[in-house]
């Protein structure tokens, strides 16, 4: 049950990435967060000397603090709060068929699992039975904001909505919109699917106090081009215009893909230009996957402000490729990870980290190897702090909430992560068996650094001891 008091304040080892490349550790640090807003009030190196309430007060601008009103909790050695991690991509009801058909190509997988096992959802009941599962399961992992897509029901994404809010979970959250080139009991007509998103914005606005803060909000989902008319994305890209709505859909995912979209629109010069065409490729849009980009897509994607998902996992599952990940950031384009349940095995964005790196060395030994000139970032192989910045400040920037989100800094929304690399059973070897640790000073920023990278490359959901959202734990295992 969640403590009375106003404040808590959080000794011990904080963890960020305010800009990426930038490990920023404060091993004695102290972080105070406010419960009646959610909001982090203030964040030192702890002295020795000033006590809590000392701190929230002067975090408060030396208003009057009782010491009733300040709970404190103490991290202990193994222990690092962190931001919590952000999923831009993923698919709720694909928890269904989690790790199964990695042996196909995208088109035939979607055709084999993913239409087939979606249309379940048309039963509401047994739709939130599989979605209270799902959810749990993500936030065990440490995920605090989500893009989700649901499936084309109304009924059925909004209880995925309801279950979200329930968890405590951030989220955006979409209808599917499919009413082209789809299999016949799995699609709508295209008045039937405009109707229905609109109904189902209705729905989550109502629910959604608070503005930016409310913990759902609805965010428009054309599937991919090839499932949508031009008229689809025509009223949906209006309705997103018109209510200043997030946008999430997949860009350049497979060649297959690629061809069947321009094929649907052979008047557009890219696959992008389609989206744009529409009025979806604005700020706040969500394109996953942008593997196969040519010049002209990852133009229009930073022109237009878009931002990219980069789902590792799910790109080496359906051997889709290798998204150039470096040449979008050259480029000034908000990239965040995406899991892309269940093209990806994982709902893991640690996995997601790791994947990244793993995805961003093989592009790299690629490149050398066909005897590109290789210069400054792209040489470089991607770092443990990098992949931290992807997981969620780049999230937010992603997602429009960077100026709410990502970082532990005073004045945003306190989503957060206590890691514990020491947990029973942990997959993070203890400091005694790392001797490149152990030789640091005990409790040191070097040491803490070491541990962090270890974090990215081993930990998993055992290593996530509680998670915060707005304030507020929404799980625990203390």
């Amino acid at each position: 049950m969640e403590s009375e008091q106003r404040y808590v304040v959080f000794y011990g080892c904080l963890v960020d990435t305010p800009a990426l490349g930038q490990l920023r550790i404060e091993a004695q640090g102290v972080l105070g967060v406010d419960r009646h807003t959610g909001q982090i009030v203030g964040r030192d190196i702890h002295d020795g000397m000033t006590t809590a309430v000392e701190y929230v007060s002067k975090w408060a601008g030396g208003a009057s603090v009782e010491a009733t009103d300040v709970e404190i909790e103490t991290l202990e050695d193994g222990q690092f709060l962190m931001p919590g991690m952000i999923d831009t991509h993923t698919h709720a009801p694909q928890t269904t068929f989690l790790g199964l058909g990695h042996d196909l190509p995208l088109m035939e997988w979607l055709e084999k699992y993913t239409f087939r096992y979606e249309s379940r959802f048309s039963d509401a009941q047994w739709a939130r039975t599989m979605y209270q599962a799902a959810v749990q399961r993500i936030v065990r992992n440490g995920v605090t904001f989500a893009a989700y897509y649901g499936t084309i029901h109304l009924d059925a994404t909004c209880v995925l909505a309801d279950v979200i809010r329930k968890a405590g979970q951030r989220a955006y959250v979409g209808k599917v919109c499919m009413d082209a080139n789809s299999p016949d009991y799995y699609s709508q007509t295209t008045a039937a699917t405009l109707d229905e998103t609109r109904e189902f914005v209705t729905r989550i606005q109502a629910d959604a106090h608070g503005g930016r803060q409310a913990l759902v909000r609805p965010i428009v989902t054309p599937r991919f081009v090839p499932s949508c008319s031009g008229a689809c994305l025509e009223g949906l890209g209006a309705l997103a215009r018109a209510q200043d709505l997030p946008v999430q859909s997949h860009l350049c995912e497979n060649p297959d893909e690629v061809a069947f979209s321009k094929s649907c629109f052979p008047d557009c010069s890219s696959y992008a230009e389609i989206y744009n065409r529409f009025g979806l490729l604005k700020p706040g849009s969500i394109m996953a996957h942008c593997v196969h980009m040519t010049d002209e897509d990852t133009d229009l994607i930073s022109t237009t402000g878009a931002g990219i998902s980069h789902c590792p996992n799910s790109n080496f599952s359906l051997t889709s490729g290798i998204a150039d990940i470096r040449r979008f950031i050259a480029r000034g384009i908000p990239v965040g990870l995406g899991t892309d349940v269940g093209g990806g095995y994982s709902p893991s964005i640690i996995d997601a980290m790791r994947m990244a790196a793993a995805a961003n060395r093989a592009l790299l030994a690629a490149k050398r190897d066909r005897g590109d000139a290789l210069q400054g970032k792209d040489a470089v192989p991607l770092e443990a702090s990098e992949a931290l910045f992807l997981a969620t400040q780049g999230g937010a920037r992603v997602m429009r909430m960077d100026d709410l989100l990502g970082s532990l800094d005073p004045g945003k929304l306190f989503d957060a992560v206590v890691v514990d690399l020491d947990v029973r059973n942990s997959p993070v070897p203890p400091v005694s068996a790392i001797p490149a640790v152990s030789e640091c000073a005990k409790g040191s920023i070097d040491a803490w650094r070491l541990r962090v990278e270890q974090f990215v490359f081993l930990a998993d959901d055992r290593n996530i001891a509680r998670v915060f959202v707005g304030g507020k734990t929404i799980h625990s295992v203390l």
